[in-house]
């Protein structure tokens, strides 16, 4: 049932469709939603280790992937932490994998892991909801969509410790295979690189949130470069990873 769900998922391929709340779909009842989020990670960044970051708040949805056999699940990347969602049968697997993230996280790359599995239903009785859609970036890369404020809602309770797991035992770790980052860093070509994040408070109202991100969208469309800081011939590559 879980699979009839995610290829239920409306895909759009717009980005400014990404505010139209017609797309989306609820998580069914009796889902779960697992958060992690590295520690301190803004001073890891500052320290250069940008990528190690990355690759702590990567590794609970590769390990995922490969404990669930490819079984497809909708997630979300946020850089130092990651969000995804399972149906009741994989909660346990889950719970598994991130307390096996964490381990590994200690171990391997010093960095503080925080994790929390979550009922789906306890978000919305906490007065927000994940309903998500996916974006097609191209014909063969689609990422999940997420509103609702649920995920914002999981990850503020996993930090107030509430719904947090503890790391597996010394040892344990989760199969990453797969999971590397073989791009180069990008180059500012005009002195900075900023990233705009945009999010609504949480009693505003969606119409005037999407109509300022599709204003801000026009501002950036209006740029010959619309607004990327990656070139089009894509970031660089580099092997071994």
């Amino acid at each position: 049932m879980d699979q009839q769900f995610v290829r239920s998922l409306t895909t759009v391929d717009r980005f400014d469709s990404v505010v139209d709340a017609r797309i989306y779909r609820p998580l069914p009842a009796g889902w779960w939603v697992g958060v992690s989020d590295v520690q301190d990670s803004t001073r890891a960044i500052a320290r250069g280790r940008y990528k190690a970051v990355n690759m702590a708040g990567a590794c609970p949805i590769a390990g995922l992937m490969n404990a669930l056999g490819h079984r497809d699940f909708p997630f979300v990347f946020g850089g130092d932490g990651a969000a995804f969602a399972v149906s009741a049968d994989a909660a346990a697997t889950a719970r598994e994998v991130l307390a096996r993230s964490a381990r590994w996280c200690a171990d391997e790359l010093g960095l503080t892991l925080r994790i929390g599995l979550v009922p789906v239903d306890a978000i919305r009785a906490g007065g927000r909801d994940v309903r998500v859609a996916n974006f097609a970036a191209s014909p063969d890369v689609a990422y999940t969509l997420a509103c609702g404020g649920g995920l914002a809602w999981a990850e503020a309770e996993m930090r107030a410790g509430r719904y947090t797991l503890e790391p597996a035992k010394p040892g344990e770790r989760p199969d990453l295979t797969g999971l590397s980052c073989r791009w180069t860093p990008v180059a500012s070509r005009r002195g900075r690189i900023v990233s705009l994040l945009v999010a609504p408070v949480a009693d505003g109202a969606s119409e005037s949130f999407a109509a300022t991100v599709r204003a801000l969208l026009a501002l950036l469309a209006a740029d010959p470069d619309g607004g990327r800081a990656v070139p089009a011939e894509g970031p660089g590559f580099a092997w071994p990873p």
